[in-house]
């Protein structure tokens, strides 16, 4: 909220002289927090006897001190009418004769406070909403103290996070989806410094990969960081940076986001390293086989994705699955015989699939259809944003880019249902769209499935079968290791019968087999029945 420009200077949206009204008076009321966020904060230099010393741009610092007493007194007649149980007591709003500043206001500069004394303040702001409050406590602080506590602050807690079965990509998941878009930037800054700590050439493959993806850096945190991260925001809280510098609002949301990410569950360890340790977790690596047979795999959905005939992708989205399948039939023999001549056998590991809003019920039925399809299991973490599958690791592979090619299908035929209709029309309604995506998710399952049943067929040799029912058994065993709670629900159902048909229709074009095309087509249920 802006004040208006001071009348002793040029126009400035963020002057603080007293004849400015500030938003307390505007309000009519005030709580004591608001109304040290409109007063006591935004004197914060020492007191000359002459005016202001605020060093806000645009005031020329001739605010005579009779008018801030003023606004004082008027502030405390104000709160003590309104009968406010935050009222300061008479004697802590008045000016220091001595040149100290706000006297004994809470809000004052009084003696020299610790950064760690600021910092637990500033928490007892944010545990009541106080954002602004927050980067106001902060702010009397100096930046270089400040910033070293907030600094280390942060990255212990992602450190515990680590800790505790999280990974980067879940960190900046659940930053975008608890704390906004505009806080992953600092999030991705914070991440990069703490990994930057342990080496980079120490962390494990899919550490590596996901700070690769999102973009972080990995280097060590320096002197400036709040500047550093203010710099990389795309979008500061408005209160927060008229009643505040930047670097103070920027420490308050690092506080914020550290002192959050501390309450949050851990997350289950697929596996554990020799030693136990859950930081190195089960990081299983492609061997060339899988690594060539994926690669095939993706070029022929990056081929689908593109085409803009749906014959030409089906086909070639056939083509992937089947290669898919004929090459986990062949890890199954091959794991097998390992097992059989003294080999130790692979175990099952797991990778977290981010499942992002809007429609992520839908997203995340679809994503079950295809792990289940290729003999992996999929839990849904909804307060993450990602679904933990569970699987072997060319199985798990195979899931991530199958997974990844469909939905881009799902959702560009989606998009198309509504694209030569007006504006508000039924397609363009959330409704269609949940139906689309929720009967897409189930056709897309059930073919996938006919399509593994069929490849399975075709694999004479008698060792195949037991095989896969041991490897089942072993998915089986680390998903009740991980999720011992886990909790089976009945998936989203939506009623809009246009929506439920389109999907149904977009997942035949887009239908999967593993070799030979799936004859038939399966007839539409009812939407109430699925």
């Amino acid at each position: 909220m802006s004040l208006l420009p001071c009348p002793q200077g040029p126009a400035a949206p963020a002057c603080c002289c007293p004849r400015s009204p500030p938003a307390w008076r505007r309000a009519g009321r005030a709580t004591r927090s608001e109304a040290g966020a409109a007063v006591g904060q935004v004197y914060r230099g020492p007191w000359d006897g002459s005016g202001c010393a605020c060093g806000r741009p645009g005031c020329d610092g001739s605010g005579p001190r009779d008018e801030w007493q003023e606004l004082l007194d008027q502030l405390h007649e104000d709160l003590s009418d309104d009968g406010d149980d935050g009222a300061w007591p008479e004697e802590d709003l008045h000016l220091d004769d001595d040149g100290g500043g706000w006297g004994a206001s809470p809000f004052g500069q009084g003696p020299p406070r610790t950064a760690e004394e600021l910092l637990s303040d500033a928490g007892g702001a944010l545990r009541t909403g106080g954002r602004t409050t927050a980067a106001q406590v902060l702010a009397a602080g100096r930046e270089d103290e400040v910033d070293l506590a907030v600094r280390a602050l942060l990255l212990e807690a992602l450190e515990r996070r680590w800790d505790r079965g999280w990974e980067p990509a879940d960190v900046l998941r659940w930053t975008r989806r608890h704390l906004g878009a505009d806080r992953v930037p600092l999030a991705g800054l914070a991440v990069g410094a703490e990994l930057a700590r342990r080496g980079r050439a120490d962390l494990p493959r899919r550490f590596r990969r996901q700070v690769e993806a999102a973009g972080v850096d990995v280097r060590e945190a320096s002197a400036g960081f709040l500047r550093d991260a203010g710099a990389d925001q795309r979008a500061l809280d408005a209160a927060g940076a008229l009643w505040a510098p930047v670097w103070a609002v920027v420490a308050a949301q690092a506080l914020e986001l550290a002192l959050e990410l501390d309450r949050q569950p851990a997350l289950p360890v697929i596996g554990t390293a020799p030693d136990g340790s859950p930081w190195a977790g089960t990081d299983a690596a492609l061997q060339g086989a899988d690594l060539r047979v994926l690669e095939r795999v993706r070029l022929l959905l990056a081929k689908a994705e593109s085409t803009a005939f749906p014959a030409e992708a089906e086909a070639l989205t056939a083509a992937a699955q089947s290669l898919v399948t004929r090459h986990s039939l062949e890890a199954a023999l091959a794991a097998a015989s390992g097992s059989r001549t003294g080999g130790a056998p692979p175990a099952p590991s797991g990778v977290r699939i981010g499942v992002d809003a809007p429609y992520e019920g839908q997203k995340a039925a679809l994503l079950a259809a295809v792990a289940r399809a290729n003999r992996c299991s999929a839990v849904w973490l909804r307060y993450v944003g990602c679904s933990a599958v569970v699987g072997f690791a060319a199985d798990l592979a195979a899931v991530e880019v199958l997974f990844a090619s469909l939905l881009t299908q799902a959702v560009r035929g989606m998009t198309a249902a509504g694209a030569d209709v007006r504006p508000g029309s039924r397609s363009r309604r959330p409704e269609f769209r949940r139906a689309y995506l929720e009967s897409f998710a189930r056709r897309i399952g059930q073919r996938l499935d006919e399509a593994a049943r069929t490849g399975d067929a075709e694999v004479t040799d008698a060792r195949l079968l037991p095989a896969l029912r041991e490897r089942a058994a072993a998915v089986d065993a680390a998903v009740a290791d991980a999720f011992p709670d886990l909790v089976t629900r009945r998936g989203p159902r939506t009623l809009d019968r246009a929506g439920w048909a389109s999907g149904w229709a977009a997942a035949e074009l887009a239908s999967l087999d593993a070799g030979q095309a799936v004859t038939g087509r399966a007839a539409l249920p009812s939407a109430e029945g699925a």
